[in-house]
This record gives structure tokens, C-alpha cells and sequence, in this order.
């Protein structure tokens, strides 16, 4: 297979070059899990389009950092799923069982395209979105009915994503000032109210408070554990041998990845560890990882796409010789 970038440029170099033969196998792992997003028609296109929340936005810088959206998708997922009607709809009416890749790849794709999309791209994936959620109506184990376009539900949903975007950039990257993470969840806002909610938190004072509002209606039951246990055993995650010690290892993985979550939220989960552990151990792990996938990408195509779309020129080195994996 010959691997170009978006660009058209040849990308691995020589054939003994065993660094990019590095870089592309994290990219191809990454991009099997959580899709390519690299559609010109969605992210390059029409110029001059700013999308909903446009260039210079915080959310542009964070939604970059291919670390920070990747890491913190097993965190924004389980804090969904604590919420009862959440987990019912997902365990009841959705297939993660079956095609394990279609929730990363789905979560994946709605962090990038509402940011980085064009504003018809962004605006006709929430619609699109949204008829599907019509459908999705039940009743949970516990007898309570729900439906997934309830505004409550949306605003929970929708917050747990920034909320974990934002707590792993500021870990695993650099420190956020509380100015910018008030613009950040300000420009989320417009795509949690787009998509049904009545109202978000747009200030960290008002997620803290939104967070310790829902604490009291979240739990883990049956359909939780059975997530739980999909995460263990399923392909999502950095590769692992197979052997006895592939379970384990995917468990340590797990843990570390729920470390994001407030340790009220990792204590219910059953995932939590001693603090030590996760200093010495899960907290190390992660810094790698993350720097090992920004290395890997560098520029992601669909950052690279939107600067295109609004005439902003890419940084001189930007982008690694294979930031976008596009088979050709």
C-alpha cells in the first residue's frame, strides 16, 4: 500500500525509514478506530466558510490536539453512561456490540466536523443526528421511561464531551487559564443548543455546578457493567498483543483512561486506584501516549482542510509527512 497525505506528497520516505514506518502505524491504528475525517467537501469546502465556531476559537486549538479529543474518549463516554437513560439507550437500541468501532468513530467525527466543518456540514450532522435520536424511546431497567431527545439527556451528553476534551488537553498538553476555558465551553455552547438542549454550561463555575447538579441522578446498573465489560474485551484502544496478559493490559488501559474523571465518578465506576498509581503509573502512560500520537499526526487533516477553507496559511512543519492517513 502506497500512503500519501492529503497534499499528494509521498509519505514514509525510503522504504528502511523505520520512524515513519512508526508514525504510520499509529496513524492507521488511530484512523481504524476513529475514522479518517478527511472529506474535502465537508472540511475544505465552500471557501471562506468560518463554520459554527471558526478559526482563532480555543476550541480549534483543542480540537487539534489529536491527543486530547482520542484520550478523552473513554472518559466523556462513561460519564454519559452513568446516567441511566443514557446507558439504557445505548444498551438497549444501539449495536456498539456488534460494530465496536461505529461509537468512536460517530463521537470522533462530531467533535471534529461541528468544529471544523463547513457550516452546512456542521449544521446538517446535528439534524442529522437528531432523527436518528427521534427514534431512539424506552423504558429503562428501572421502569422509568426516556427518550433520547430529551433536552436533559442532550445537555448531559453534550457536556460530557468539552468536559473531557478540555480536562485532557489541559493535562496532557499545556495549562488552560479560566479565561479560555470559559470561551471554550462558550463556543461549545452553540452546538449543545443546536443539537436540543435547553441550556449548557458556558463558564467553569456553571459546569462545576451542572456536574454536582447531575451527580445525584447518575448510577451504574447492569447495562453499565456490560459497557464496562465491552471495554475490557473489545478492539477499542491502543493495540495489544494476544496472550493471557491481553486482558489485564486493556484493563490498565481502561483505568487510566477513567483516571479524567472526578474520583467520585472513578469510585463508582470501580475503577478507581490509589492516587500513587495513578501518578507512577497511569498518569506516565497517558503523557506518552499523547505525545506519541501529536508526533505521529501532526497537523490533522481536518485542521489542515478548515485553514485551507478560511485562507489560513499551515504553520511551516505543521503537518507530519503522514498527518492524514489516506490510502491511495
Amino acid at each position: 500500500m502506497t500512503w500519501y497525505n492529503h497534499y499528494g506528497n509521498f509519505r514514509h520516505g525510503h522504504a528502511g525509514d523505520q520512524v515513519n514506518v512508526l508514525k504510520r502505524h499509529v496513524v492507521e491504528d488511530l484512523v481504524r478506530q476513529t475514522g479518517q475525517h478527511d472529506q474535502r467537501e465537508i472540511f475544505a469546502e465552500p471557501a471562506g466558510d468560518p463554520g459554527l465556531i471558526g478559526p482563532g476559537s480555543v476550541s480549534w486549538e483543542l480540537h487539534s490536539d489529536v491527543s486530547a479529543v482520542t484520550i478523552a474518549g473513554t472518559a466523556s463516554i462513561v460519564m454519559e453512561l452513568l446516567h441511566p437513560s443514557v446507558v439504557a439507550g445505548v444498551g438497549q437500541q444501539s449495536n456498539y456490540r456488534e460494530q465496536p468501532y461505529r461509537r468512536a468513530q460517530t463521537t470522533f467525527g462530531w467533535v471534529v466536523t461541528t468544529t471544523f466543518g463547513s457550516t452546512r456540514a456542521a449544521e446538517a450532522l446535528i439534524e442529522r443526528v437528531k432523527r436518528m435520536h427521534s427514534r431512539v424511546n424506552g423504558t429503562r431497567p428501572d421502569g422509568e421511561p426516556y427518550r433520547a431527545l430529551d433536552p436533559e439527556l442532550i445537555g448531559w451528553v453534550h457536556t460530557c464531551i468539552p468536559w473531557g476534551v478540555m480536562t485532557a488537553y489541559e493535562r496532557f498538553n499545556r495549562p488552560l487559564s479560566i479565561e479560555e476555558k470559559d470561551r471554550y465551553l462558550a463556543e461549545q455552547s452553540v452546538v449543545g443548543l443546536m443539537s436540543g438542549a435547553d441550556e449548557v454550561p458556558t463558564t467553569v463555575a456553571e459546569l462545576e455546578a451542572y456536574i454536582e447538579e447531575m451527580r445525584p441522578k447518575l448510577a451504574v446498573g447492569d447495562l453499565t457493567r456490560e459497557f464496562f465489560d465491552f471495554l475490557i474485551g473489545g478492539p477499542l484502544g491502543a493495540l495489544v498483543p494476544p496472550g493471557p496478559l491481553a486482558r489485564p493490559v486493556k484493563r490498565f488501559q481502561v483505568e487510566a483512561g477513567l483516571s479524567l474523571m472526578p474520583r467520585w465518578a472513578q469510585e463508582m465506576t470501580g475503577f478507581d486506584r490509589p492516587e500513587v498509581a495513578q501518578r507512577l503509573l497511569h498518569a506516565p502512560s497517558m503523557q506518552t501516549y499523547a505525545r506519541l500520537l501529536r508526533w505521529s499526526f501532526g497537523t490533522p487533516p481536518w485542521r489542515a482542510l478548515a485553514d485551507e477553507r478560511v485562507g489560513v496559511e499551515a504553520e511551516t512543519g505543521a503537518t507530519s509527512p503522514i498527518g492524514s492517513a489516506v490510502p491511495a
